[in-house]
């Protein structure tokens, strides 16, 4: 009778320490919530996946602009992390804030000679070419050459500086400045002035020019009042 008790004693440690043996490998086995952002699969043989999530919100709302500072445009002071956009930024490109086409009327002016004509400019983005054709008392002159846009893609006014050959009677050569208005409708610019000056043989000329508004406006009240 006492053998027979033993051995069910020794039986029911031997059932429970089983149960409880098996409730530990269900508890290892049970995959634990791993969290979004830093949880791994921990397999032997396996691949190792690694999930994040974004933190960033996709809220929409008035897009924010640039200037080429850095500093966000309407600002009162600027960033204190400032931004700068790319040098080749579509926003830099000249031909977004300047003109590409340039056309004036013209003289010419010295004790020698007294010429009239005009000058034409195609400046699309920072070099160009410019040329003039004048008819004047004693001679007539051709020059030919190129043209320097000095703006940056923030200037309010569009400065230009060309230089060139002169040909008259002989040759000689000019240079000038033309400050110019932003751009239009269709990157002709039709305000716009220029001054220069031009040596031909030994003889200094001064050249002048306006766009065909500027020359409408200043011409109108010579008509009107003659």
């Amino acid at each position: 009778m006492l053998l027979l008790m033993k051995r069910l004693i020794v039986i029911m440690l031997m059932l429970a320490s089983a149960a409880v043996w098996a409730q530990d490998v269900v508890r290892d086995s049970v995959p634990a919530k791993a969290d979004a952002d830093t949880a791994e699969e921990n397999v032997i043989g396996g691949r190792v996946v690694k999930y994040h999530q974004s933190k960033e919100q996709n809220v929409l709302g008035a897009p924010i602009y640039y200037d080429r500072f850095g500093n966000e445009r309407g600002a009162k002071r600027p960033a204190d992390n400032q931004y700068r956009r790319p040098e080749r930024h579509y926003l830099n490109s000249l031909r977004n804030r300047y003109n590409s086409f340039f056309f004036e009327m013209e003289g010419l002016f010295g004790y020698s000679d007294l010429a009239w004509g005009a000058n034409f400019t195609y400046l699309p983005n920072r070099w160009g070419v410019y040329g003039s054709a004048l008819f004047g008392i004693h001679h007539d002159y051709l020059s030919v050459g190129p043209a320097l846009r000095l703006s940056s893609s923030e200037g309010g006014v569009d400065w230009h500086l060309y230089s060139g050959l002169m040909v008259g009677r002989h040759v000689g050569g000019e240079i000038g400045f033309r400050c110019a208005a932003p751009r239009s409708g269709g990157g002709f610019c039709w305000t716009s002035a220029s001054l220069g000056m031009a040596v031909v043989n030994g003889r200094s000329f001064v050249t002048c020019g306006m766009s065909l508004e500027l020359s409408a406006l200043l011409t109108l009240p010579v008509v009107l009042f003659w």
